[in-house]
């Protein structure tokens, strides 16, 4: 039986070319890209997150830390793009796990600023990392943006997207679809979710590439449900097979 485990690890953007290849031999399954615009975004992340197996690259996340004076006050916000993860090794809470290892490396400054996870969500499973694994999140369909919110998803939109990033919608604009991926089309039964349904209204243009700019403020409430997930995520792990739900319907024993 194999025991490895998924390595999660955050490195600054200074690995060897080798390493890029190997990024973008896992990249080039999912997405629309050459691979000479592949690697220069790559440059435009000053951090990566990458996941391992066995010391294999299995996928990885972009990470992009920057800084602004919003209101007077510091702002802190960290980015997640680039993202892929082969199909074989998803579900295993890999970009919670980011997050978490991104407070433990930044919580200096997060005492002293305002700080946001933030993402251009090209897909309803992008959104859906916000929305199921956070307590507090925006754009959601349960609250429209408090007016600093909305001031923040637009500074991030005017300053990372110009011209392409549409204020009365908070979505940005692409030249082209870039997900290469039939994951992320939405199955029929999936349009119930209100999570879902609202990552639809909010991003009509969702189907021709467009994406959602969608952030959450890295308060206590949303680390206390982060913290939850992944500990529930590790005891059940670390059951017996026997104790599982192998399949839908089935009961954990015991209850």
């Amino acid at each position: 039986m194999n025991h490895s485990k998924i390595q999660v690890s955050i490195v600054t953007n200074n690995f060897s070319d080798a390493v890029k290849e190997e990024m973008w031999a896992v990249y080039r399954n999912y997405y629309h890209y050459t691979r000479d615009s592949f690697m220069a975004r790559v440059a435009g992340n000053n951090y990566y997150s990458f996941y391992t197996l066995n010391g294999k690259i299995i996928g990885f996340t972009g990470l992009r830390i920057s800084r602004a004076v919003i209101d007077s006050r510091k702002h802190l916000f960290i980015y997640f793009g680039q993202t892929v993860i082969d199909k074989a090794h998803r579900g295993k809470s890999l970009i919670p796990v980011t997050g978490a290892r991104l407070y433990l490396m930044f919580w200096r400054e997060i005492l002293s600023s305002r700080t946001f996870f933030w993402a251009d969500a090209l897909t309803y499973k992008a959104y859906l990392v916000f929305a199921k694994s956070l307590e507090e999140f925006y754009p959601t369909y349960q609250q429209k943006n408090p007016e600093h919110i909305q001031k923040v998803i637009d500074y991030i939109g005017q300053e990372h997207y110009g011209k392409d990033y549409n204020f009365g919608l908070g979505t940005v604009r692409k030249d082209q679809v870039l997900v290469n991926d039939p994951c992320a089309s939405i199955p029929l039964k999936y349009r119930k979710d209100p999570d879902i349904r609202f990552y639809v209204q909010a991003n009509p243009g969702h189907t021709r590439g467009q994406g959602l700019i969608t952030l959450a403020p890295l308060s206590g409430t949303n680390f206390m449900k982060l913290a939850r997930r992944l500990m529930m995520k590790a005891v059940k792990a670390s059951l017996p097979v026997f104790f599982r739900a192998e399949r839908k319907g089935t009961r954990l024993a015991g209850n």
